[in-house]
């Protein structure tokens, strides 16, 4: 009986715990009116209206995409290039233009040659802290206090 007893006091704390959790705010919904004309995204009225840099944007982006060299490189990662030219086309104005806004500021590659580097530093880091604790035997120039 006791056993039984404990058993539901444990499931208890945890639906508990868990009603708690999904009781705290999740976040803040953010609500405005917008216009039919934003609505649109300016696309009944052209390319003389202003506001219409999303859709300048978006043909930066669908160009990028275009050239042999980056369809190239999808290929060799093997992304289909019609599927990124779909999720590209479903993205919001706000991504489109902060994908715009890097695309001649960084170089090719680059990202992933700092990741790397990072990577290979936070390994090496990792290793020498533990072998200074004497967890591990890694490198040799580290004396251990119990040899």
């Amino acid at each position: 009986m006791t056993s039984f007893l404990r058993f539901g006091r444990a499931i208890a704390l945890i639906m508990a715990l868990v009603l708690l959790i999904s009781s705290l705010p999740q976040g803040v919904a953010q609500a405005a009116l917008i216009s039919t004309h934003q609505l649109m995204g300016n696309q009944a009225t052209g390319d003389r209206m202003p506001g219409n840099g999303a859709q300048e944007e978006r043909r930066k982006v669908d160009a990028f995409l275009q050239r042999h060299d980056v369809r190239d490189q999808m290929v060799a990662f093997g992304v289909d290039p019609a599927e990124a030219a779909a999720r590209v086309a479903s993205l919001s104005d706000r991504e489109i233009r902060q994908i715009a806004g890097q695309i001649d500021q960084l170089p090719a590659g680059q990202g992933v040659l700092v990741a790397l580097v990072g990577a290979a530093v936070l390994i090496f880091l990792v290793l020498l802290i533990t072998d200074l604790l004497g967890l591990t035997h890694v490198f040799p120039f580290v004396r251990h206090p119990s040899r």
